[in-house]
């Protein structure tokens, strides 16, 4: 018996699978538990961050990862797996996810009346174990041989995962469902796939038994048994959704009514000292006070605007004595979502998926078209969407029109939103003029978008 494992001349009756178990941890748990890390430090990948002007080199967060075209890799559950379709046009937007759930990745295809879709997410143990450092693990053994109380023996997590996906299938009709799913760091790690589709089918379960499990670093690293660095294709990847622990962070520290500032308003102008901002409006918009929102429909939607409220604020809503058309600028803190943002007028995928992000926010419509444009020294990002309005005594949602233009300043995203029941009464609506700091006003035209339509 190696050093380490004596507890004396004779061990106690039914301890033996114990301590068989105690003794594998303790020989093992420093090497295999923890991969063999490469001394070379030149070939390590840099850490996975959010595409975002405000948000690199956060720690890992279990969405972590790399993305590329045909790959995913997770960074911190340490797998890869080849996506069944091209990454281009598959893209999925999922909602927020509940506390405790966490979407890894969602891609998915729709052609006449073939479908599919791929979703990868995470469940958390519903009684997380706390892994052990080295000294308690040597105290929890010096204990125990000593018949001391002693708490759970937490085993490594290379000894618990098994190395494989397992699976169910459900037919309904002509759509099948197979849930394939394995334990990571005490998760429950699933893939879900749906589809009508065999070929789709057949190519995401051959992806499924070919994934490659690694030893997920600290420092974003994937390596592989040997201790050699596993290069990890693809930018990095936070997810189809806001990460998990960020909403839950916003929801808890509600930092917009702390940073961001009202200013003030009179009529056919407003000022923002603090945000570096003035605009003025006709003087045929009045000022509207929001009538308290409708009942959330379910938890998600609940948790969703819980969380545009503790992460933004409306500085101004408008309506137009002329016309039933209504102006809003709303300040969202950039940082607090971790949303995505283009920074160039050639970003068109950062236009994209900003839109994606605040529709399923619900702060923009369905966007239909996006486009980048510079005015004056800001980059406007800018939408054209249809949202939908139902009364409570109506059946049926109203269509209407709306335009958008977003800008960042001052790590704040500002967000104008038209909205009309026409594209003709939307472009009747008269134009604003935007000033930042000291510089010349730009002229925000909501004709402009109506003509683009």
């Amino acid at each position: 018996m190696p050093a380490g494992c004596v507890i004396g001349a004779v061990a106690r009756p039914g301890c033996i699978a114990r301590l068989t178990l105690l003794c594998v941890c303790l020989m093992t748990a420093g090497a295999a538990a923890q991969c063999p890390v490469s001394n070379s430090e030149d070939d390590l990948p840099p850490l996975s961050t959010v595409n975002s002007s405000t948000r690199t080199g956060e720690p890992r967060l279990p969405e972590s990862g790399y993305l590329s075209n045909t790959t995913y890799a997770s960074t911190y559950f340490g797998f890869v797996i080849d996506l069944p379709i091209p990454l281009d046009g598959h893209r999925v937007m999922l909602p927020l996810m509940p506390p405790g759930q966490h979407a890894l990745l969602a891609i998915g295809f729709q052609e006449g009346r073939r479908s599919g879709t791929l979703l990868i997410t995470a469940s958390e143990p519903p009684n997380p174990l706390h892994e052990m450092t080295d000294a308690e693990r040597k105290a929890e053994f010096l204990a125990w041989s000593k018949g001391q109380p002693t708490h759970q023996i937490t085993p490594p997590d290379w000894l618990t995962r098994t190395g494989r996906f397992y699976h169910i299938t459900k037919r309904t009709g002509d759509v099948t469902t197979v849930q394939y799913w394995t334990f990571i760091k005490n998760y429950l790690v699933r893939v879900k796939v749906t589809s009508n589709d065999a070929a789709f089918l057949r190519k995401s379960k051959e992806s499924v038994s070919a994934v490659k499990f690694l030893c997920a670093q600290d420092d974003g690293t994937l390596i592989d048994e040997a201790g050699k660095i596993v290069p990890a294709p693809g930018e990095g990847y936070q997810g189809p959704t806001i990460p998990t622990s960020v909403v839950d962070s916003a929801l808890a520290d509600k930092p917009a009514l702390e940073f961001i500032d009202r200013g003030s308003y009179e009529k056919g102008s407003y000022r923002n000292e603090s945000i570096g901002l003035t605009v003025e409006y006709s003087r045929r918009w009045n000022i509207d006070h929001d009538d308290p929102p409708s009942a959330a429909k379910g938890e998600i939607e609940q948790r969703t605007r819980d969380l545009l409220e503790a992460c933004s604020l409306i500085l101004f809503r408008l309506s137009d004595s002329q016309s039933p058309g209504v102006l809003a600028l709303r300040a969202l803190d950039q940082t607090c979502l971790g949303l995505p943002a283009p920074m160039s007028p050639s970003d068109t995928l950062g236009a994209e998926a900003l839109g994606a992000y605040l529709d399923m926010l619900g702060l923009l419509g369905e966007v239909r078209s996006s486009s980048l444009v510079r005015r004056g020294n800001q980059l406007f990002a800018e939408y054209q969407c249809f949202a939908g309005q139902r009364a409570d005594d109506k059946a049926l949602a109203r269509r209407e029109v709306q335009a958008a233009a977003i800008t960042r300043h001052r790590k704040l995203l500002l967000v104008w939103t038209w909205t009309a029941p026409s594209a003709a009464e939307l472009a009747a609506m008269p134009a604003t003029a935007v000033s930042f700091e000291d510089a010349p006003p730009i002229e925000l035209a909501p004709s402009e978008f109506a003509a683009k339509r």
